[in-house]
């Protein structure tokens, strides 16, 4: 009646597809990967557009998160966060 064509996969592994995509539930101790400007210019790395509470010197927050450190997204700490987005 709707035109609309029928699933490929039953709702179970259409399901366990979703779940798969999810990071393990396994926490890892990581540093703010915002850098300042005088090790940015040492290497090729990303440059932050904004200014930061703290400065020239490297971000001291350290915090868990679900990215591990040998995955290449950059992880920031909320407060290097909100001043790059807001």
């Amino acid at each position: 009646r709707m035109n609309l064509p029928l699933p490929r996969l039953c709702p179970n592994c259409r399901h366990a597809g979703r779940i798969a995509l999810r990071n393990p539930p396994k926490f890892y101790k990581r540093k703010c990967d915002c850098l300042p400007i005088k090790t940015l210019e040492k290497m090729d790395a990303y440059k932050n557009f904004a200014t930061h509470f703290h400065g020239e010197n490297p971000c001291p927050t350290e915090f868990e998160t679900s990215y591990a450190p040998d995955r290449p997204e950059i992880v920031y700490c909320e407060q290097c966060y909100n001043s790059e987005v807001v």
